[in-house]
């Protein structure tokens, strides 16, 4: 036990006696003294007992924060059990992500720094070393350079954003759950959300949360202006459609209207292929894909009848977007938006930091993100329609630990420093990212730099959690994503792909839930 705390108790002690000593004083029959002695003798008392009381607390203040390092102690002592008494670890991480990510991997490298200095200062000739590489990669490409890596018995140690899903890791046996990993370490993750790290499948936990993505629907503010709107007008855009009073059916009529007028090429953009963004009109009807009371996936056919609708009406019935949207390569739905050719764009916060580090624009290449607030607004995703609600996805991306890893403690370790605030509001800067960890909104830098983070999360209450936690949701995403194809190049009616969609879920998956 510290000296400090023998201190405390030994004080106690004898404040303790001393009191005993005065209340027997009192107590004790004696000699009638005056009264001014006896009320000098009970405000000693009194200041006595007050004096012991603090003491007392001030202990058991410091009992509890001895128990807590006693904890950590413990849990730092069993990690450097499983270092070398001498020598170098090795590591390696696998990064991916939009091109402005990088910080992914160069805080898994200044993560490690900081652990050798403490095995330095804990004078232990003991080195970790990590080769962490970011790439901004297709899925397709990143899962088989995965694979192929797999099937060598060379796969990294630390993966994030790399092909396959934390869901699909799981299932293939190529993570390993971190429970116990979470409970030694619990300090470090002290002031995140436990909605960010608490993401359960099959009863584990298998991810370390490194930033919080949160979906933007974006619009030029340039482009309203030509079209006649006063900064007022501009400036009252967004709460509107954050309130639901309007609606995109009213952004297909603002939308066609820009295109009427020569203003645009195209009124609104969506991603390339199958992602979050795409799902949300969905969520915003009120229909969910996943039933986390039952475990099943779940659809409804008359909010998928509303939905493909939507997507009907902005290729086929307002023509305000091109029918092979789902198929237009991504350099181009930037380089449209950018330059301000499309008026509204259903993007992700991670855009913001995108544009500002790639070079889109074609006079300016890279955004100053100046000329973003002057020129590029944003908002939820609008209501699908009239009493719907407007809304967005947020959810983490995590860095995950392949079991092939010699070193899976010290990995998780690493990955867990490279979320600490100082580290993370870097990469939430740069990557346009909402942070993990509610410390991170007191660094400097991010209070400094983080406006458009810090707009976002005033949002955050009108969201829907990402994470669908089922092996067959990946099949049922190629379903989704067949038919909002047909729909927008005008092969099918909404009601024929709500029954595409009815027909093939009830033939390849086996538990999800079919709702009127």
């Amino acid at each position: 036990m510290p000296k400090e705390s023998i201190k405390y108790i030994v004080i106690g002690v004898i404040i303790g006696i001393i009191i005993g000593a005065i209340i027997g004083y009192i107590a004790v029959p004696k000699t009638p003294q005056l009264p001014t002695e006896y009320e000098e003798l009970s405000s000693k008392y009194e200041k006595l007992k007050s004096d012991y009381d603090k003491l007392k607390s001030d202990y058991e203040s410091l009992e509890a924060k001895y128990s807590d390092l006693e904890k950590r102690l413990g849990a730092l002592r069993d990690l450097l059990g499983t270092f070398p008494e001498e020598g170098v670890i090795k590591l390696k991480a696998w990064c991916g992500g939009a091109p402005a990510e990088g910080y992914r991997a160069k805080n898994l490298e200044r993560a490690v720094d900081l652990l050798n200095s403490l095995l330095k200062s804990l004078g232990l000739n003991v080195k970790v070393e990590i080769e962490a590489t970011f790439e901004h990669i297709p899925r397709d490409a990143a899962k088989s350079r995965l694979m192929a890596a797999w099937e060598a018995k060379e796969a990294p140690d630390i993966v994030i954003d790399y092909g396959y899903g934390m869901v699909e890791l799981a299932d293939m046996g190529w993570i390993i759950p971190l429970d116990d990993y979470y409970e030694k370490y619990a300090t470090l993750f002290a002031d995140v959300p436990k909605s960010m790290w608490d993401l359960k499948y099959k009863g584990h936990i298998w991810a370390i949360p490194q930033d919080a993505a949160m979906h933007v629907f974006y619009f030029r503010k340039d482009v309203l202006r030509k079209m006649g709107w006063s900064e007022d007008e501009i400036n009252a855009f967004a709460a509107k459609i954050n309130s639901g009073e309007i609606t995109f059916e009213d952004i297909m009529k603002i939308a066609k209207e820009a295109m009427d007028k020569g203003l645009v090429e195209w009124g609104i953009y969506h991603r390339k292929g199958a992602g979050g963004s795409l799902w949300i009109p969905y969520y915003s009807l009120g229909g969910r894909f996943y039933d986390p009371e039952t475990g099943k996936l779940t659809i409804s056919k008359s909010k998928l009848l509303d939905y493909f609708t939507l997507f009907y009406k902005m290729t086929q019935e307002y023509k305000v977007m091109p029918p092979t949207m789902i198929a237009t390569d991504w350099r181009k739905i930037h380089t449209d938006f950018v330059n301000g050719r499309v008026l509204f764009w259903m993007g992700g916060s991670w855009h913001w930091g995108e544009w500002q580090r790639v070079e889109y624009h074609e006079e300016l290449g890279k955004l100053p993100e100046d000329y973003e607030w002057e020129n590029i607004g944003f908002s939820l995703y609008p209501a699908t329609k009239a009493g719907a609600s407007p809304g967005a996805f947020v959810g983490p991306h995590s860095y995950v630990i392949l079991k092939q890893s010699k070193y899976p403690e010290v990995a998780f370790l690493v990955a867990a420093l490279a979320t600490l605030p100082e580290f993370e509001a870097d990469h939430a800067i740069e990557g346009a990212r909402l942070p993990t960890h509610t410390g991170t909104r007191g660094v400097a830098k991010f209070v400094e730099k983080g406006r458009f983070q810090v707009e976002l999360s005033k949002l955050t209450s009108k969201t829907w959690p990402e994470f669908i936690p089922h092996p067959e949701w990946g099949k049922l995403v190629q379903i989704l994503v067949e038919a909002i194809t047909k729909v927008e190049m005008g092969e099918i009616t909404p009601e024929q792909a709500v029954d595409l969609v009815v027909s093939r879920v009830k033939a390849e998956i086996t538990d999800i839930t079919i709702a009127d």
